[in-house]
Protein backbone atom coordinates (compact mmCIF):
# COMPACT_ATOMS: atom_id res chain seq x y z
CA UNK A 1 0.00 0.00 0.00
CA UNK A 2 2.81 2.55 0.83
CA UNK A 3 3.58 3.45 -2.69
CA UNK A 4 0.00 3.39 -3.42
CA UNK A 5 -0.73 5.91 -0.24
CA UNK A 6 2.06 8.20 -2.04
CA UNK A 7 0.23 8.13 -5.26
CA UNK A 8 -3.18 8.74 -3.58
CA UNK A 9 -1.29 11.75 -2.02
CA UNK A 10 0.33 13.50 -5.11
CA UNK A 11 -3.38 13.09 -6.97
CA UNK A 12 -5.03 14.61 -3.60
CA UNK A 13 -2.59 17.72 -4.17
CA UNK A 14 -3.67 18.44 -7.53
CA UNK A 15 -6.96 19.36 -5.73
CA UNK A 16 -5.34 20.61 -2.61
CA UNK A 17 -7.39 18.63 -0.46
CA UNK A 18 -8.53 15.11 0.25
CA UNK A 19 -10.81 13.27 3.40
CA UNK A 20 -9.37 9.77 4.21
CA UNK A 21 -10.78 7.16 5.95
CA UNK A 22 -8.33 4.20 6.82
CA UNK A 23 -9.83 1.20 7.86
CA UNK A 24 -6.59 -1.17 9.25
CA UNK A 25 -6.29 -4.60 10.10
CA UNK A 26 -2.89 -5.26 10.39
CA UNK A 27 -0.90 -3.17 12.68
CA UNK A 28 2.30 -3.94 10.79
CA UNK A 29 0.86 -2.25 7.69
CA UNK A 30 -0.34 0.41 9.21
CA UNK A 31 2.88 1.07 10.84
CA UNK A 32 4.24 1.19 7.68
CA UNK A 33 1.66 3.39 5.91
CA UNK A 34 2.06 6.00 8.96
CA UNK A 35 5.56 6.39 7.88
CA UNK A 36 4.81 6.53 4.20
CA UNK A 37 1.91 9.21 4.64
CA UNK A 38 4.11 11.28 7.18
CA UNK A 39 7.26 11.28 4.65
CA UNK A 40 5.59 12.16 1.79
CA UNK A 41 3.54 14.92 3.44
CA UNK A 42 7.45 15.98 4.11
CA UNK A 43 8.88 15.70 0.90
CA UNK A 44 5.90 17.48 -0.56
CA UNK A 45 7.22 20.53 2.08
CA UNK A 46 4.12 19.87 4.26
CA UNK A 47 3.72 20.22 7.54
CA UNK A 48 2.40 17.17 9.22
CA UNK A 49 0.01 17.49 12.21
CA UNK A 50 0.39 13.41 13.52
CA UNK A 51 -2.06 12.42 16.36
CA UNK A 52 -1.55 8.89 17.70
CA UNK A 53 -1.44 6.56 20.71
CA UNK A 54 1.79 6.17 23.33
CA UNK A 55 2.14 2.84 22.06
CA UNK A 56 3.01 3.22 18.38
CA UNK A 57 4.69 6.97 18.83
CA UNK A 58 8.47 5.22 19.47
CA UNK A 59 8.01 2.85 16.66
CA UNK A 60 7.23 5.10 14.48
CA UNK A 61 9.35 8.15 15.50
CA UNK A 62 12.34 5.42 14.91
CA UNK A 63 11.33 4.80 11.67
CA UNK A 64 10.78 8.94 10.63
CA UNK A 65 14.71 8.66 12.36
CA UNK A 66 16.10 6.57 9.08
CA UNK A 67 14.53 8.33 6.63
CA UNK A 68 14.10 11.97 7.53
CA UNK A 69 16.79 14.71 8.44
CA UNK A 70 16.58 16.61 11.52
CA UNK A 71 15.21 19.96 9.85
CA UNK A 72 12.57 17.76 8.08
CA UNK A 73 11.77 15.99 11.96
CA UNK A 74 10.48 19.49 12.56
CA UNK A 75 8.14 19.92 10.18
CA UNK A 76 6.22 16.56 12.08
CA UNK A 77 4.30 17.25 15.11
CA UNK A 78 3.17 14.49 17.44
CA UNK A 79 0.27 14.70 19.94
CA UNK A 80 -1.37 12.04 21.78
CA UNK A 81 -4.72 10.90 20.73
CA UNK A 82 -6.54 10.79 23.95
CA UNK A 83 -5.36 14.10 24.83
CA UNK A 84 -6.73 15.32 21.19
CA UNK A 85 -10.13 14.17 21.39
CA UNK A 86 -10.54 14.78 25.44
CA UNK A 87 -8.37 18.06 25.49
CA UNK A 88 -11.73 19.67 27.13
CA UNK A 89 -12.16 16.79 29.79
CA UNK A 90 -14.99 14.83 27.41
CA UNK A 91 -15.74 14.42 23.83
CA UNK A 92 -17.18 17.24 22.50
CA UNK A 93 -17.23 17.61 18.28
CA UNK A 94 -16.67 21.26 18.17
CA UNK A 95 -14.23 21.62 20.83
CA UNK A 96 -12.33 19.28 18.90
CA UNK A 97 -12.11 20.81 15.75
CA UNK A 98 -11.42 23.99 17.38
CA UNK A 99 -8.36 22.42 18.73
CA UNK A 100 -7.57 21.30 15.26
CA UNK A 101 -8.05 24.10 13.46
CA UNK A 102 -5.75 25.79 16.47
CA UNK A 103 -2.89 23.71 15.90
CA UNK A 104 -3.06 23.65 11.86
CA UNK A 105 -3.34 27.65 12.01
CA UNK A 106 -0.25 28.49 12.29
CA UNK A 107 1.08 26.54 9.21
CA UNK A 108 -1.88 27.21 6.93
CA UNK A 109 -0.92 31.15 7.51
CA UNK A 110 2.54 30.53 6.41
CA UNK A 111 1.24 29.00 2.90
CA UNK A 112 2.80 25.57 3.72
CA UNK A 113 0.59 22.18 2.72
CA UNK A 114 -0.72 21.15 6.04
CA UNK A 115 -1.36 17.15 6.46
CA UNK A 116 -2.39 15.33 8.98
CA UNK A 117 -3.15 11.50 10.61
CA UNK A 118 -5.20 10.54 13.02
CA UNK A 119 -5.82 7.42 15.02
CA UNK A 120 -9.24 7.54 16.28
CA UNK A 121 -9.53 4.96 19.01
CA UNK A 122 -12.55 4.31 21.75
CA UNK A 123 -14.06 2.26 24.35
CA UNK A 124 -17.54 1.71 24.13
CA UNK A 125 -18.10 2.97 20.76
CA UNK A 126 -21.53 2.57 19.89
CA UNK A 127 -21.97 5.32 22.65
CA UNK A 128 -19.95 8.03 20.62
CA UNK A 129 -21.34 6.69 17.39
CA UNK A 130 -23.77 10.20 16.45
CA UNK A 131 -20.44 12.11 17.68
CA UNK A 132 -18.24 10.54 15.63
CA UNK A 133 -19.91 11.29 12.78
CA UNK A 134 -20.76 14.87 13.86
CA UNK A 135 -17.46 15.53 14.04
CA UNK A 136 -16.38 13.58 10.67
CA UNK A 137 -18.86 15.54 8.84
CA UNK A 138 -17.81 18.94 10.36
CA UNK A 139 -14.43 17.64 9.15
CA UNK A 140 -15.01 16.90 6.20
CA UNK A 141 -16.51 20.26 5.26
CA UNK A 142 -13.22 22.05 6.55
CA UNK A 143 -11.19 20.22 5.25
CA UNK A 144 -11.22 21.76 1.72
CA UNK A 145 -12.30 24.70 3.02
CA UNK A 146 -8.91 25.09 4.69
CA UNK A 147 -6.75 23.03 1.94
CA UNK A 148 -5.97 20.06 4.13
CA UNK A 149 -5.03 16.58 3.05
CA UNK A 150 -6.18 14.60 6.93
CA UNK A 151 -6.44 10.74 7.31
CA UNK A 152 -8.66 9.67 9.90
CA UNK A 153 -7.79 5.60 10.90
CA UNK A 154 -9.82 3.03 12.52
CA UNK A 155 -8.87 0.12 13.47
CA UNK A 156 -11.48 -2.00 11.18
CA UNK A 157 -12.12 -4.97 13.59
CA UNK A 158 -13.38 -2.75 16.64
CA UNK A 159 -15.39 -0.39 14.25
CA UNK A 160 -18.95 -1.33 14.36
CA UNK A 161 -20.42 -1.80 10.96
CA UNK A 162 -22.76 1.14 11.87
CA UNK A 163 -20.18 3.44 12.20
CA UNK A 164 -18.01 2.27 8.87
CA UNK A 165 -21.07 2.88 6.96
CA UNK A 166 -21.61 6.28 8.34
CA UNK A 167 -18.14 6.71 8.08
CA UNK A 168 -18.29 6.14 4.59
CA UNK A 169 -20.28 9.35 4.12
CA UNK A 170 -17.97 11.28 5.45
CA UNK A 171 -14.68 10.58 3.76
CA UNK A 172 -13.88 11.24 -0.19
CA UNK A 173 -10.92 8.08 -0.16
CA UNK A 174 -11.42 5.10 1.74
CA UNK A 175 -8.17 3.03 2.19
CA UNK A 176 -6.97 -0.30 3.67
CA UNK A 177 -3.71 -2.07 4.52
CA UNK A 178 -3.33 -2.96 0.74
CA UNK A 179 -5.90 -0.62 -1.32
CA UNK A 180 -7.63 2.29 -1.68
CA UNK A 181 -10.71 3.98 -3.65
CA UNK A 182 -12.80 7.11 -4.04
CA UNK A 183 -16.24 7.50 -2.08
CA UNK A 184 -19.38 9.11 -3.43
CA UNK A 185 -19.82 11.43 -1.03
Amino acid sequence: MSELLVDLIDDLKKTNSGHILYHYDQIDCYLQNAVTYIVAGVENGGHVMFVENDRNLPHIKKELDKHLSKAECARVHFANNFDFYYSNGNFNPETVINYFIKNVQPYLESGAAVFTWVLVEWGNVKEYIPKIEEYEKKLDKMVPEKGIISLCAYDNKSTPDELKERLKRCHGVLITDREYKYLQN
